[in-house]
């Protein structure tokens, strides 16, 4: 799930491992059909520089939080998750309501639970989108 986001939908592979997992490991032991292409990699090298310098790390913090607390409305009894990749715990089945959001110009998911709405914004979300989001959901029915 972290390649598709640190490319840019560019064909990448990527793993993610800790410290102790990475001293076991050495060049050439783990192979990827996209990893390590030049393009790619200064790809991922670029996003990464802007994750950085536009601290969205925190970004993700602030607004989820900010979220989780202007979003619990409507037909949302819960904001379940973590940082960005978050579900909407509704009260009525989360179909009808992901349906009426596309209404109000907002394009979410659903999940194996009939009762989750997926959300999974971009880094860049900012407060001001969510309000869009908690203003469409207070006029649903609950």
């Amino acid at each position: 799930t972290m390649a598709k986001g640190l490319a840019g939908g560019f064909p990448a592979g990527a793993v993610l491992v800790s410290d102790e997992i990475a001293r076991i490991l050495s060049g050439g032991e783990l192979g990827t059909t996209f990893g390590g292409g030049p393009m790619a990699c200064a790809l991922i090298e670029t996003v990464i520089d802007v994750i950085e310098q536009e601290d969205l790390t925190a970004n993700v913090r602030r607004v989820s939080q900010y979220l989780r607390e202007t979003c619990v409305t409507g037909p949302v009894v819960d904001v379940q998750g973590e940082g960005f990749l978050l579900g909407l715990r509704t009260r009525r089945p989360a179909k009808e309501v992901y349906l009426e959001l596309i209404d109000h110009g907002i394009f979410s998911g659903t999940s194996g639970d009939p009762h989750i709405v997926r959300l999974l914004p971009p880094l860049t979300l900012r407060e001001e989108h969510v309000d869009v989001l908690a203003k469409a959901l207070a006029e649903l029915r609950p």
